[in-house]
Formats: structure tokens, C-alpha cells, sequence
């Protein structure tokens, strides 16, 4: 049992909450019952893909789905297998860094050290619930726009399924419409929790580094009052233990970064293309949903390469501290145990997306580019279209 003092709730408890539920969370949730949550999960959206598939496959003049809103669900949900997938195989990599940080959190002493990993906290929360909140707000409007309507001659599911489940009792037609909401909300748990999860420790990391660079830059002071052993080899050990920690965000998360980045590109255009098409025939909540979707998409994007970006500056930031800190007054021992740092802090920590390229601002900045580029041809597409007609 780990202990959890006020400031580890704080910091790490809205991600544990969807994490639970599709049974990624990778501690104290090592039971057979989170297996079976993490099994009912893959499977749940394994069928979602595929009965989607059948549907696009059969194309009968029943199927009232948009093909818009079939494509993002499918892509959705394809996510979340992946997320899920490797969530659960990095489950002891994952445990390492959220044990680090929760003991941290019950080690820290002093007050400034405390503010400095609060703020990081503080950044953490507000851009995972932005994006909980607003994935939210998708979902549930994804369910107000295609809620259920049984009719004499016809009815309706939340996903497009007319056509594979035309002749359902209507017993079946209520579980499959109540399984499609579980589908659906677990499409949402999975990619938001995923994403809460990273930002949660990496920028908790960030704090870390930051704090180790404070105390270089204190560390002829702190040098006076150290009565025993070598300070300088203290803070070699933590830089090391920060870099592990650092390396095993980047073995569970490079897949999925390149596989979010990838997915929001052209989930970005195919939405953009929906929202053009909406405001031609002023559908007020096709419109709303259509932006909700993009701005989703953007967040995870944003939530990565800002991440990593902090990292980086982080790190670069230690290797000024270090070079700025009065080194030459150290004894031999000390300055052999600092060119340790000094070579690690050279190359500056980067996340990588399937070890392709670095995730930085600029990786974001390209994703927007690209889709608004896609979605100003689309316009003058669409617009031609509409002047010849």
C-alpha cells in the first residue's frame, strides 16, 4: 500500500479516476478485476471498429450515420486499443515514475520546494482537465445529436448501425444501444486518461529538474553546511535517477506519440471538412461538435509537444547551473563526480515520437499548418462546387 499525502491527491488523483476505470492505472491495481476492466475495454472497442467496418462494408440506404462521425469514432476507438495496449505492457515502467513522484511529494521539506513542484502540479491539472472537460463536452454532444429515437418503422442507434442490427428485438436494441454508450465512454476515458497520465509525471519531472537546479546554484552555500559525504556526488545520483525516469516516459510513450500526432492530423482535416460543410447548411450543433472535436484534437497534440518542450528547456537549463556554479573552488573528487552531469547535461532531454523526430512546439505549430492548409483547399473546393452547381 502506498501512502498518499494531501499534495499527491492533488497532483495525481484526476488521473487515476479514468485510468481505473478501463484498467490502466499502474498502481495498487494489479488485481484480476482491473484485468478484466483492461480486457472489457480492448474488447469493447475491438467490436466498435469492427461493427463499424461491417457498416461502412453493407452501405445500405437505411444507415442514416455520417460518415464523418464514423471515421472520427472509428479512428477514436483504434486509438485507445493502441493507448490501452501499451499502457498495460509499460505498467512497471509507468508504476516506477508515479512511485518517484509520490514519494516526493511525502519527502519534500521546505516550503519553496513544495511551491515550485505545486506550480507543476497546478499546469499539470489545468491541461489535463481542459482536455477532460472538453472531451466530455464532445461526448455529450455527440450523444444529444444522435440520441436514440424509436419509431413505428424505424430506430436508431448512437453509433452507425443501422444496418447490422436493422432486425433486433427491441430487448437487443436497448442493451446495444446501452453498450454503444459504454463503447463510446470508454473511447473517451482511454485517450483522456492516457494523456493525463503523461503530462501528470512528466511535468512533475520538470519540477524535479528544476529543483536540481536551484540547488546547484545554491551549492556553495549548502557546501558549508554538508558535514558529511560528498554533496556534489548527491546530486549526480538524482540527476541519474531524473534521466531513468525520464527514459521510461520516452519507452512507453514514443508509439503513442507518433501514433496521436498522426491520428490528429487527419482526424483535424476530416473534422475541418465537417465544419464546412455544417455552416453551408447552418447546423448549429454539427458546427458546435465539429469545433469541440478540433479543439480535442489540438489539446492532445499541444499536451506532448509542450511536455516535451519543458523538458528540454529544463534540461538546458541544469547545464548553465552547472557550468555557472563555483566549480573550481571544489575539491578533485567533487569536480570528477560534476563532469558526470556536465556530459549528460550536453545533450538536452527530448521526447521522441517513435524515435523519428523530436516532439517539441514546432512539431504543434506543423500540425496546425498542415490542417489548415488541407482545410483552405477543401474551402475553395467546396466553394467551386457550390458556384458550378
Amino acid at each position: 500500500m502506498v501512502y498518499w499525502n494531501e499534495d499527491a491527491v492533488y497532483a495525481l488523483s484526476s488521473y487515476k479516476a479514468l485510468a481505473w476505470f478501463v484498467g490502466t492505472w499502474p498502481i495498487e491495481d494489479n488485481t484480476l478485476y482491473s484485468k478484466l476492466r483492461w480486457l472489457f475495454a480492448i474488447v469493447s472497442e475491438i467490436l466498435l471498429v469492427i461493427t463499424l467496418l461491417m457498416e461502412v462494408y453493407l452501405a445500405c440506404e437505411n444507415s442514416s450515420g455520417d460518415p464523418i462521425d464514423t471515421y472520427v469514432v472509428t479512428a477514436s476507438a483504434m486509438l485507445v486499443i493502441v493507448k490501452l495496449t501499451l499502457l498495460r505492457l509499460q505498467r512497471s515502467t509507468l508504476s516506477t515514475n508515479l512511485f518517484s513522484a509520490i514519494q516526493d511529494w511525502c519527502s519534500v521539506e521546505d516550503a519553496k520546494s513544495r511551491d515550485i513542484m505545486i506550480q507543476h502540479a497546478r499546469m499539470a491539472r489545468i491541461i489535463s482537465l481542459s482536455l477532460f472537460y472538453s472531451g466530455f463536452f464532445a461526448f455529450m454532444l455527440y450523444m444529444l445529436r444522435l440520441l436514440p429515437v424509436v419509431t413505428a418503422n424505424e430506430r436508431t442507434f448512437y453509433l452507425p448501425t443501422s444496418c447490422l442490427f436493422e432486425s433486433v428485438t427491441s430487448l437487443q436494441y436497448v442493451l446495444i444501444t446501452f453498450y454503444q454508450v459504454v463503447q463510446l465512454f470508454i473511447a473517451y476515458a482511454g485517450n483522456c486518461c492516457t494523456e493525463g497520465i503523461f503530462v501528470g509525471i512528466t511535468l512533475h519531472l520538470c519540477g524535479q529538474l528544476e529543483l536540481l537546479m536551484i540547488d546547484f546554484q545554491q551549492i556553495s552555500r549548502r557546501r558549508h553546511k554538508q558535514k558529511k559525504g560528498s554533496l556534489v556526488e548527491e546530486f549526480v545520483v538524482r540527476h541519474r535517477r531524473l534521466l531513468r525516469l525520464t527514459e521510461t516516459i520516452e519507452d512507453t510513450y514514443n508509439i503513442i506519440i507518433l501514433t496521436q500526432i498522426f491520428t490528429s492530423a487527419i482526424l483535424i482535416c476530416i473534422t475541418g471538412f465537417g465544419l464546412i460543410e455544417s455552416l453551408h447548411v447552418h447546423d448549429t450543433i454539427m458546427t458546435t461538435k465539429s469545433i469541440v472535436i478540433m479543439i480535442v484534437m489540438l489539446l492532445q497534440s499541444f499536451i506532448y509537444s509542450f511536455a516535451g518542450d519543458n523538458l528540454r528547456d529544463q534540461s538546458e537549463a541544469l547545464s548553465f547551473a552547472v557550468y555557472d556554479s563555483n566549480w573550481c573552488d571544489f575539491s578533485t573528487d567533487d569536480i570528477r563526480d560534476l563532469t558526470f552531469i556536465m556530459i549528460k547535461t550536453n545533450i538536452p532531454i527530448r521526447l521522441t515520437a517513435g524515435k523519428f523526430f523530436y516532439v517539441t512546439r514546432a512539431t504543434f505549430t506543423d500540425i496546425l499548418k498542415t490542417a489548415v492548409s488541407y482545410l483552405s483547399a477543401l474551402r475553395v473546393m467546396i466553394g467551386k462546387e457550390g458556384a458550378n452547381n
